[in-house]
């Protein structure tokens, strides 16, 4: 038959042989396609090209391919770009393919060509497949491909097959790729088990059984609790599993089970969160040699020291690089909060001034940088928080770079008023990237805090051991030009009402206004009869899905609409009542229930109140609200008291009083901690199905 492509009228010949996959047991993630050739040199010449394969044998080739090889047909001889060619070629390269023109050659004619063309194996966060099972396998007599067999098992659905039959996972850099096509490791094709050759270290993974083992000794009746995102939906003991060692055979190859670094799929709660996760014992952030207070609000004898490691005035001063912003400290704090001297503008969307700032900075005219005083900002530490769950789990394969987490210092806001002093109601955070993103990074950092944990429960967080383990935690990212901020928040009702949370971060030597992230502009598009309501409700509709699986982002605009809030106001109560009509008729299959009573309600109703609440928690006015019943901060502006939400609570649905739900927070940071600390970080695959996997495909901020 002849075909018109790329102006060229040519007979075509189609030969599609499937992907070859030989090189998955080498630990490479790329693979050759099989050699391809769409047509004959009749008419015009001959054109190998990828849009035509990609229109004609789509499953045969990928859309970004990274190389590409020719041979001439019923040779062996390989050709590459760059290459001495027996012809002369218009186009020969990866994301074209070859094209070869008769009139262009000194016989007259074109050979008749084929080409094959290297493809990555797509990673589970590109295709969203859902992983049901992992087994590894330790060979008995490796072989030099590995001294062990991985085995995968996805749930039977679209995602799946889009695998077709192929997938990677990086771990440190080593790629592994699996296949179903009875190639290397794989013992039967299109039976649903992905396999590859792997190399372990064995020697790690007993290393880390040992001191899991060693911190779960301290530990009387360890509980685990199960999470679908923020919510508690199951508790119960910790109970530890031993592995088959009964023989397996392969492919003719004797394997057993190999050993687990964390004997179970869910990690127990093993520290103390007061030692490791939420640190507000005013024996160390009210401690006189690392924190200042200008109104000594603890009677520690805080009040003396304002350039104290942890002091407001050190740590907001260690953001401003004078080589790069031209500015002094003095100038750049005066910078910041000038914010709410006048209005601002972010994503388009105004932040109306809040000039009532000017109350809290004695002799302070809001405008000018000489009249502030660096030695007598109005702030105390409240907190330094551990958000190590906030990471993502490089192993899980998603495009991005690595998410670290975040090291936070919660600030709380006083007044002095004569000789008397009172602290106010406003927060202002400091939320700082971890120093690592890697695997190992990250569970050296998780060890880290586990030890200070120790160390807290042997020597008590009064001692010095514990102050300065815990310094040299905080030092990595709090250090002059660190450039490890990722955002600073405020939460205040302080300068003006109602309650008011602003985000800022580093931008052009400045610390700048910016938007609120994973919240809409609550003015335009919360309430039921908002201007923007139908956009919220259409948002909600159109990524039901996503936000059931908590793997979303709320984007900047929508249209012509600005959509991601500058600002919110909110108050006691507040959160996102807009409840999508139309939804999937099934849950999607990562999904998980965050509802631990239903009272008989609807499937329909389940689905549509889990989309709005899922969405509405994960904002900022609404998680420091109506959904999680609190008053307005997790931890309290005077007091240092935790949240409901952080330590435990059962809430009734805020729009569906049929439905409730659990939340405990830091029971779900601590697991989060120790799944981290007890991580293989060699190329041990069964992290995909680890807790820390299931963290990592959340999008949390807060």
């Amino acid at each position: 038959m002849k075909k018109k492509i790329m102006g060229l009228s040519l007979m075509c010949v189609l030969t599609v042989v499937p992907f070859s996959l030989a090189q998955a047991q080498t630990g490479v993630s790329n693979a050759w396609t099989g050699w391809l050739d769409r047509d004959e040199p009749s008419g015009q010449g001959d054109a190998e090209v990828l849009p035509a394969f990609l229109t004609e044998t789509p499953s045969s080739v990928c859309t970004t391919p990274s190389a590409i090889e020719a041979r001439i047909r019923g040779t062996t001889t390989v050709f590459t770009p760059g290459m001495t060619l027996p012809q002369t070629m218009r186009t020969f390269e990866p994301t074209k393919g070859l094209q070869c023109y008769n009139v262009d050659q000194r016989s007259g004619s074109c050979a008749d060509y084929e080409v094959r063309f290297l493809c990555a194996a797509p990673t589970l966060g590109q295709t969203k497949a859902v992983l049901e099972k992992m087994d590894v396998f330790k060979l008995q007599t490796p072989v030099s491909q590995g001294n062990a067999i991985a085995q995968a098992t996805f749930k039977l659905d679209a995602a799946m097959e889009a695998l077709n039959g192929r997938f990677s996972f990086d771990m440190e850099g080593v790629i592994t790729a699996f296949n179903d096509r009875a190639e290397g490791a794989d013992e039967r094709s299109g039976d649903g088990i992905f396999s590859a050759f792997i190399t372990m270290n064995f020697t790690d993974i007993t290393n880390t059984q040992t001191a899991f083992n060693n911190k779960l000794s301290t530990v009387s009746n360890p509980t685990v609790r199960e999470f679908a995102g923020r919510a508690v939906v199951a508790t119960k003991p910790f109970a530890a599993s031993s592995s088959s060692g009964s023989t397996v055979v392969i492919k003719g190859m004797a394997t057993n089970a190999a050993p687990e670094p964390l004997p179970a799929p869910i990690p127990p709660a093993l520290v103390l969160p007061e030692n490791a996760l939420v640190i507000n014992d005013k024996a160390v952030v009210a401690n006189p040699g690392l924190t200042f207070d200008m109104c000594n609000t603890d009677s520690t004898g805080n009040s003396n020291n304002p350039d104290a490691p942890w002091s407001f005035k050190t740590l907001i001063s260690n953001l401003n690089n004078e080589q790069t912003s031209g500015i002094t400290d003095q100038q750049f704090i005066n910078e910041w909060l000038r914010n709410w001297m006048v209005d601002n503008f972010a994503n388009d969307t105004t932040i109306f001034a809040r000039p009532g700032i000017q109350n809290f900075f004695p002799g302070w005219d809001g405008a000018n940088a000489q009249t502030l005083n660096l030695n007598q900002l109005p702030f105390r530490l409240l907190a330094i928080v551990n958000r190590i769950d906030l990471a993502t789990i490089p192993a899980y394969g998603t495009s991005a770079a690595n998410k670290p987490g975040e090291i936070r210092f919660v600030f709380g806001l006083v007044q002095r008023s004569g000789s008397q002093c009172f602290v106010a109601p406003m927060t202002a955070i400091f939320e700082y990237r971890d120093a690592t993103s890697s695997c190992s990074g990250l569970k050296d950092l998780a060890n880290k805090w586990l030890n200070l944990d120790s160390i807290g429960v042997q020597f008590g967080r009064n001692s010095s051991n514990y102050r300065d383990a815990l310094k040299a935690i905080t030092d990595t990212v709090t250090a002059p030009n660190a450039n490890k901020l990722n955002q600073l928040r405020t939460n205040d009702i302080a300068f003006s009402s109602p309650w008011q949370l602003r985000e800022f971060v580093i931008s052009g030597g400045k610390l700048s206004p910016t938007t609120i992230k994973q919240t809409p502009n609550p003015d335009q598009f919360q309430a039921t009869n908002a201007p923007g309501a139908a956009t919220t409700k259409g948002y909600l509709e159109q990524n039901a899905s996503s936000i059931l699986c908590e793997n979303y982002t709320v984007p900047e605009t929508i249209g012509t609409q600005r959509f991601l809030g500058a600002s919110t106001n909110y108050n006691f109560g507040t959160t996102w009542p807009i409840t999508p009509d139309t939804v999937p008729a099934s849950f999607p299959g990562c999904y998980k229930s965050s509802v631990t009573n239903t009272n008989g309600t609807t499937l329909q109703a389940q689905i549509k109140s889990e989309v709005r609440h899922k969405f509405s928690l994960n904002t900022c006015d609404a998680c420091h609200s109506g959904e999680t019943r609190t008053a307005f901060v997790h931890i309290d502006w005077a007091t240092r008291g935790l949240s409901g939400f952080m330590t435990g609570i059962n809430i009734v649905d805020p729009v569906n009083s049929q439905l409730t739900r659990q939340f405990n927070d830091l029971a779900r940071r601590n697991q989060a901690l120790v799944g981290t600390a007890a991580t293989s970080c060699t190329t041990d695959p069964r992290i995909l199905r680890r807790f820390p996997a299931m963290q990592a495909r959340l999008r949390f901020i807060h």
